[in-house]
């Protein structure tokens, strides 16, 4: 090829690597710019709809079942402390007069798949058509954060189970139900620690393992023509309960992400995304530090994990 053609396929290759970033950069804008969507999509013409919150009497959980709560959805609340759903039942009742709320008491960490297809059979009869996998975290004694080689066999189950294997089963047993009731919604919640940050091995696989267990759901159920919509939800940090040290100025407080998180799942969906991280300003962190080299991206993950280590050996003092 003539160094006349060599600048020209240049030129060419150029000008496409251009355009693809230009629509990126549109299509990211549009979705955060334009005004919010509705959950219409997922309702019922003859019946008042339900979802299903795992993880729901606090957190990021509790303030999805609220959102959707004050959207005209029943909601089933599932956790493994009674009293604290009984209490999160009664505030959302409160709130939304004429909202029905079920519980469903199941520990994430030890409930065998027996166990949560007795449990779920016993809502079977609801219009359910969401189902918001929540539940997650550190499922160990202090210190939480630590290196693999420091949890037992014994911490390192629960950590899987509470992170990946509970919300694989739950929505194993509940497809049946959601594509009766279909158009349905799934919406699997991971982390930006999906990226792999030291300290939190376990938690980074599972959160990792949503991503990619969301985007193979979803294609599957495109592939089979079946009415559910798969989404992985991407936080970064979040003001809950159980975080409120070290975090930025502006930071979302559980209900304001579960808000946002609702408001901007419809359009990923009918765009075609199957992640997405609901809240810009995680988005705008998760991006910078995908984009750069290895060796930066490290120093900022080593840092990440040092500064929550010393979060959360403060947060013990404080107890």
């Amino acid at each position: 090829m003539s160094s006349l053609g060599l600048l020209k396929l240049f030129q060419y290759v150029g000008g496409l690597t251009t355009a693809y970033a230009g629509y990126r950069l549109y299509n990211h804008l549009t979705f955060y710019l334009l005004p919010s969507q509705t959950l219409d999509r997922w309702r019922q013409p003859k019946r008042k709809p339900w979802a299903l919150v795992t993880g729901s009497s606090a957190g990021i959980g509790f303030g999805t079942a609220q959102e959707l709560a004050g959207r005209g959805f029943n909601v089933v609340l599932l956790g493994h402390l009674e009293a604290e759903l009984l209490e999160a039942q009664s505030l959302i009742q409160a709130e939304n007069a004429g909202t029905e709320v079920r519980t469903l008491v199941l520990d994430a960490t030890s409930a065998t798949p027996d166990d949560i297809k007795k449990s779920l059979g016993t809502i079977s009869d609801l219009p359910l058509t969401i189902l918001v996998n929540n539940v997650g975290g550190f499922p160990m004694k202090p210190p939480q954060i630590r290196n693999l080689m420091d949890f037992s066999a014994e911490e390192l189950d629960r950590s899987l189970n509470i992170n990946a294997c509970f919300m694989s089963h739950v929505t194993r047993s509940l497809l049946p139900q959601l594509a009766r009731n279909g158009p349905s919604l799934v919406l699997n919640v991971s982390s930006a620690a999906r990226m792999g940050i030291p300290g939190i091995v376990p938690y980074s696989a599972c959160k990792g393992f949503i991503i990619s267990f969301s985007t193979a759901l979803s294609r599957e159920m495109a592939a089979a023509r079946v009415p559910i919509d798969v989404l992985a939800i991407i936080p970064g940090d979040v003001k809950t309960q159980a975080n409120t040290i070290g975090l930025t100025p502006g930071t979302p407080t559980a209900r304001e992400y579960a808000g946002m998180m609702l408001n901007r799942a419809p359009r990923a969906v009918s765009r075609g995304w199957t992640e997405c991280a609901p809240f810009w300003p995680h988005a705008l962190q998760i991006g910078f530090i995908e984009s750069l080299p290895n060796s930066l991206a490290l120093r900022l993950l080593i840092k990440t994990f040092e500064d929550k280590k010393r979060a959360s050996e403060e947060r013990e003092k404080q107890k």
